[in-house]
């Protein structure tokens, strides 16, 4: 397990100097991801929050890609026994605008990166180890004259793609995620 946090770390760390040295101001941005349908485990809710950092050198008419860190506290109301845990996570994100208006741009989003889970049980499931990979698909669009607000419906899923003998998993099956883009 420590190899793994000192995996996290290096990826953490090199996401952090990448954002800091970048030669171009790019545009940085949040979002507030709510879980609207959870699935496994049963009664699935989580407070998230997501930072996103977005390179003006990897923006091009109808792709782009982006890097977001997120954290959250994740619990199942349902649960007798290991009730919450907490999730971390870092990854590039590949958006794609099949066409782009002035005041509004529909895209698609895909992404996986990897996540730190801070307990290896979560009510019934058990997730094997720490380290996880965060896979999250979307569809939205970006609104506003300048493009600033954003809204998209994604799925999103936890598992550590069978590293280990146990692999239950997280999953989430509609995430309403709501975002601002402030340069």
């Amino acid at each position: 397990m420590n190899k793994i946090k000192r995996i996290l770390a290096i990826i953490s760390a090199t996401f952090l100097l990448l954002l800091a040295t970048s030669a171009d101001a790019g545009s940085f941005g949040v979002t507030l991801p709510i879980i609207v349908k959870g699935k496994d485990p049963d009664n699935l809710h989580a407070y998230r929050a997501v930072l996103w950092y977005q390179p003006t050198s990897l923006t091009w008419s109808h792709w782009s890609i982006y890097f977001a860190a997120n954290g959250g506290h994740w619990w199942s109301s349902s649960a007798t026994q290991y009730r919450s845990l907490n999730i971390f996570a870092i990854a590039p994100v590949f958006r794609f605008y099949p066409i782009k208006f002035s005041h509004f741009s529909p895209f698609l989003e895909a992404s996986i990166g990897p996540a730190y889970l801070s307990k290896t049980h979560f009510s019934d499931r058990n997730l094997g180890m720490h380290f996880a990979f965060q896979d999250e698909i979307a569809a939205g669009a970006t609104f506003g004259p300048q493009q600033r607000l954003s809204a998209s419906l994604s799925v999103l899923h936890y598992s550590n793609g069978r590293l280990c003998a146990y692999n239950a998993g997280i999953t989430a099956y509609a995430v309403l995620n709501l975002g601002y883009r402030f340069g």
